[in-house]
């Protein structure tokens, strides 16, 4: 214990000083978050690039702890770990130069995802894994196989939720603080001496950046300082668990202790797929971005947010030192949070979840028989003789597309003469009833074989109850293509044979 008080104090120490001075040498160098009042409610520009002073801080009480106290029985029991706190080193080093560089030059989202990927899987590689899931209502799932996904899983979406949560002046380096020191108090617990050294290094450095970080910021932590944390958390929450039981838990016990972001993080998912938006577009429904709209001020909706993570950090020392019966009860208590922070954050009704899950299901579906069907359509097209049964075979397909009515028209020679085929879905249903629907959605597709114009592919849709599927215009120029070609073939041959198969 004292060792893990005098590594949390002289982390804090330098990473005041090192804070500081990249908060100077950010200004001077003109390395500043501006605000934009939309995201970026700040009124002036903020040094950002804070990961680095964490980063540093986090290293210096050990690398002083292996000089001046070789004896140290953290150092001791290391020396079975020396492969897994060397995974800790590269990982965090590829997830700062990671966040260094999306600090300047703004990566694409695949860029930044390929790079979490490989700082996740190097961890794996280094001996961070996750190898049993717990399972509170029975025996510990073993992953065999699953390990190396679920691990590199893990990392991503741990450094992706404390990337999400750095919203307002001080939340994510508070949030973060908060689940550093739960977890070294289940270090304490389970007597997991080289966690609790870890741990306390590493909440001194945010502690120690936190000062300059409340509200009103003088420097941001940046994509540097969110992926760095993120790793960590990540990297520390599975080392040092040497026994079965330990083990089982461990990847329950900070899942729960990094409730807030986690929720933020599933919230932005569902949210956005609810919306039909990219999972990496930005938008201003965070739960911070939610609680200022109810009008608390940055100060207040963040004290919020910090007893709501201090909560899930009881909830998590509650699953560490209690049985399986208080387990279920509170992840049950858990459930209900969620539940209402879903209702009251999310921007949402579960009803509402539910139905865009099953119409996007439909949706699936339909767009799967749309294609089968039009696939099907244009194979059988190839042998055809006649415009007739050429037309059958379309109209077939786009009943599949579930369009309404479509039109064919065929000029054979001379452009004056037309022969028109019209569709309409159900087959009986009375043409004039159509003409006049609430909202159309067509197209007007031009058929041209080489040079020559031999007619009109014309389809129609009425929008007023549902939209047509994704896939109508891809599928609608497959079946323009084979019209053109198959027309082309037949309209080249004399009259007499064209009728054979009428």
């Amino acid at each position: 214990m004292t060792g893990s008080l005098a590594a949390f104090f002289l982390a804090f120490f330098v990473s005041v000083i090192l804070t500081n001075s990249v908060r100077m040498i950010a200004s001077m160098l003109g390395w500043v978050d501006h605000p934009d009042q939309y995201r970026k409610i700040h009124q002036r520009p903020v040094p950002r690039l804070g990961g680095i002073g964490i980063y540093i801080a986090f290293l210096v009480p050990l690398i002083l702890l292996y000089f001046i106290r070789p004896e140290h029985v953290f150092l001791i029991r290391l020396q079975d770990r020396t492969r897994a706190l060397t995974g800790i080193l590269i990982g965090a080093t590829i997830a700062l130069g990671l966040g260094v560089a999306d600090d300047f030059r703004n990566l694409r989202p695949a860029t930044k995802l390929f790079f979490q990927i490989v700082a996740g899987a190097t961890a794996w590689f280094y001996g961070l894994s996750i190898n049993v899931i717990s399972n509170p209502f029975g025996t510990p799932i073993v992953l065999d196989w699953l390990s190396f996904p679920v691990t590199v899983f893990w990392f991503v979406a741990c450094m992706n939720a404390v990337n999400l949560m750095d919203g307002l002046d001080g939340l994510a380096a508070g949030v973060c603080l908060f689940i550093t020191v739960t977890l070294f108090l289940v270090s304490l617990h389970f007597l997991n001496v080289i966690g609790m050294i870890l741990m306390a290094c590493l909440s001194g450095a945010v502690f120690g950046f936190l000062l300059f970080n409340f509200y009103p910021a003088r420097i941001f932590l940046g994509d540097s300082g969110t992926m760095v944390l993120g790793f960590l958390i990540a990297a520390l929450s599975l080392i040092g668990t040497t026994r079965k039981a330990e083990t089982a838990i461990a990847l329950l016990i900070p899942i729960v202790a990094m409730g807030l972001p986690i929720l933020d993080t599933s919230l932005s998912i569902i949210r956005r797929w609810y919306k039909r938006l990219p999972i990496s577009s930005p938008d201003r429904q965070h739960i911070h971005h939610v609680l200022l709209s109810m009008g608390y001020s940055q100060r207040r909706a963040v004290l919020i947010l910090y007893l709501t993570t201090i909560v899930f950090g009881a909830a998590a020392l509650l699953i560490t030192i209690g049985r399986s019966e208080v387990t279920i009860l509170v992840l049950g208590s858990l459930f209900l949070i969620t539940f209402v922070c879903i209702r009251v954050f999310g921007g949402m009704r579960l009803e509402d979840l539910f139905a865009r899950f099953t119409r996007a299901q439909n949706e699936r579906r339909s767009s799967v028989a749309a294609r089968v069907a039009v696939e099907r359509a244009v194979q059988q097209m190839t042998n055809v003789q006649s415009i007739d049964t050429l037309w059958f075979l379309c109209t077939e397909a786009l009943r599949e597309m579930e369009l309404d009515r479509a039109t064919l028209a065929v000029h054979r020679g001379d452009p004056e003469t037309v022969e028109n085929y019209s569709w309409t879905n159900p087959p009986d249903e009375d043409t004039e009833s159509v003409k006049t629907p609430g909202d159309i959605w067509k197209a007007s597709l031009a058929l041209r074989y080489g040079e020559q114009a031999i007619g009109r592919f014309e389809i129609a849709k009425d929008v007023s109850g549902t939209a047509p599927i994704a896939e109508v215009p891809a599928l609608t120029e497959i079946l323009r293509q084979a019209l053109i070609l198959h027309l082309g073939r037949i309209l080249a041959k004399p009259a007499t044979m064209s009728m054979q198969d009428a």
